[in-house]
């Protein structure tokens, strides 16, 4: 009897499917509600999800701002020198410099990072050696206070960060 049952194929249908709500939001998760509990196997949400713009949007003016602005920190550092200066004083690095020379080479990766609005994953060592690992986006970076914002794109907040809570990162 076995061998004489019909095997199951799996087929795949595409689908428009008309949600009345309130909100997107809400239809979207009424419609997750049917998919998740009857017998799908499998499904994936191509178009009509409007969550997420206003980040969108806000990543992309942030992007546009920056690219606006003079380089950091050479750029900037440049433009604040007053013509006529000794030529001693010409040839030494600026204060705000010196400061971030430790973290230099982070600071122009993580500007790389925002300009290319590179997926990455920073690891994270907070207070009291809590690890955090996040899937992220650099939203900003202010090398005099040491601050770095980011966008962590699973929980999809806004972390401020210091410079020196981050142990490694990876481009993903």
């Amino acid at each position: 009897m076995d061998s004489q049952k019909k095997q199951r194929k799996k087929f795949l249908f595409k689908v428009d499917i008309l949600i009345e709500e309130e909100t997107n939001g809400r239809a979207l998760e009424a419609l997750l509600h049917v998919l998740n509990s009857n017998t799908f196997e499998d499904y994936q949400i191509r178009e009509g999800i409007e969550l997420g713009r206003q980040i969108e949007q806000s990543l992309k003016e942030t992007i546009l701002q920056r690219q606006k602005a003079p380089d950091f920190p050479q750029a900037a550092a440049k433009e604040a020198k007053p013509p006529g200066g000794s030529a001693k004083e010409a040839a030494a690095p600026p204060a705000a410099e010196l400061a971030g020379d430790q973290h230099r080479q982070i600071w122009e990766e993580m500007k790389r990072f925002q300009t290319d609005n590179t997926l990455i994953r920073l690891h994270i060592i907070k207070a009291k050696g809590v690890k955090l690992s996040m899937p992220c986006r650099i939203i900003n970076i202010d090398p005099p206070s040491g601050n770095l914002s980011v966008y962590h794109v699973d929980e999809k907040k806004v972390y401020l960060l210091k410079i020196n809570e981050i142990d490694d990162y990876e481009v993903r």
